[in-house]
């Protein structure tokens, strides 16, 4: 079974928790990505999503004057390089996530999307497997 190693992207563009909103959504834009890792003296410490500049703007409040830690997610969820797909299209599904940092130990390695896996698996990943058990096509 392949790995999340195996489909995950490596290129993963960061951002600073300081750095301001509009500049990271201008970031997102530019590099066509839905999620920027948010580091803070070279550490993990947040993910800031499309989502989450969206739900600001559909509050109505503004996004002048709000850095990237005021929007972040702090309670990441995220996978090693070595699990199964399956385990993270299960994790995604759990948590209602489109993508999953990888990592190992504290050390950002990549990403991996629902969209990643789904190519792959040749499936929407939003529906549950019809079984207890799903097994990816060989």
């Amino acid at each position: 079974m392949p790995k999340v190693k195996d489909k995950m992207t490596f290129d993963v563009v960061s951002i600073g928790a300081t750095k301001d909103v509009p500049g990271a959504a201008q970031l997102m834009l530019e590099g066509k990505r839905g999620a920027l890792p948010v580091t803070e003296d070279g550490d993990l410490v947040g993910i800031l999503t499309d989502r989450d500049i969206i739900s600001q703007v559909a509050k109505g409040e503004g996004l002048d004057g709000k850095s990237v830690r005021d929007l972040m997610t702090e309670k990441l969820i995220t996978i090693g390089p070595e699990q199964d797909l399956d385990e993270a299209r299960q994790l995604m599904a759990d948590h209602q996530l489109d993508r999953i940092l990888v990592t190992y130990g504290d050390r950002l390695l990549g990403i991996i999307s629902e969209a990643d896996i789904r190519a792959y698996a040749g499936r929407d990943m939003r529906e549950p497997p019809t079984s207890s058990t799903y097994t990816l096509p060989a």
